[in-house]
């Protein structure tokens, strides 16, 4: 008799914690991005727009200097401090309207944003 009580309180708390997990809310599938098809850049933060939901990087494209505009989003992750001057590594997607969208964006180790006189 304690045997099936024991053993029914036991299952009866599986449940409950299986009600529980499968009650928490999931994120929307729009706010999950795939990181198969982005790519990575290094460079310097030459400039960051005013709304801070753009910037501007200088990379090395072989033996040539290109600068690259990537935009933020809500989903973008900025670890660490970024400023103009930053030496950075951004990873990144093209959207469909050829916008490089910044995935993450950190700042490569030892380098720190250069002091700003704005």
């Amino acid at each position: 008799m304690i045997r099936k009580l024991l053993c029914s309180a036991s299952l009866t708390g599986l449940l409950f914690s299986g009600v529980a997990l499968g009650a928490q809310p999931q994120e929307p599938q729009q706010k999950q991005r795939s990181t198969q098809n982005s790519k990575q850049a290094n460079g310097k933060v030459t400039d960051i727009a005013s709304d801070k939901k753009s910037f501007t990087m200088e990379v090395n494209d072989g033996s040539s200097k290109k600068v690259m505009q990537l935009q933020l989003d809500g989903n973008t992750q900025v670890q660490g401090r970024i400023g103009v001057g930053t030496e950075a590594t951004v990873e990144y997607q093209v959207d469909p309207d050829g916008k490089n969208i910044a995935l993450t964006i950190a700042p490569r180790t030892g380098s720190s944003p250069a002091p700003s006189g704005k």
